[in-house]
């Protein structure tokens, strides 16, 4: 009997280790897949955040060093806001790593056209925010001296 249980034992073994190779095979190719995916997945999610950080940057310091002084001096024309945007994406070029420029050129195709799209939507984002620096000159506000207490009744 001892020799038939063992027997019994030996031929479930040797049919089970391929079965359960197969499984652990698989578990393991699995795991390295969802590595794989997860790593691939934070590259992008890094592409994407420096991408953004290099549009914000740029759009702002173009503001800040172009596009106020000349709406303060009331001069900014549509050609000057084809140059603002020309200064705004070269910044931002400048700004994205090779690898980074590389994403975008094999996901979205002409970097120059995706980013000029990134860049225009910032700007109005910026607007949006802040619509009094981007919206209205300077010169247009200089005499206000106070703004009324339109609340109190």
């Amino acid at each position: 009997m001892n020799e038939f249980l063992s027997s019994l034992l030996q031929a479930v073994i040797i049919a089970a280790v391929p079965v359960l190779t197969t499984y652990a095979v698989k578990l393991i190719r699995q795991v390295a897949a969802n590595a794989a995916a997860k790593t691939d997945s934070t590259k992008k999610q890094g592409y994407f955040e420096e991408i953004g950080r290099a549009i914000s940057e740029a759009v702002e310091a173009t503001s800040q060093t172009y596009v106020d002084s000349l709406k303060q001096d009331d001069k900014f024309t549509p050609e000057a806001q084809r140059e603002a945007a020309e200064k705004a994406l070269a910044a931002c070029i400048a700004n994205i790593s090779p690898a980074a420029q590389f994403f975008i050129e094999s996901v979205y195709g002409d970097i120059t056209e995706y980013l000029t799209t990134r860049i225009e939507a910032e700007v109005r984002r910026q607007k949006k925010e802040n619509p009094l620096m981007f919206g209205v000159p300077l010169k247009a506000i200089e005499g206000v001296k106070e703004i009324p207490d339109t609340a109190a009744g």
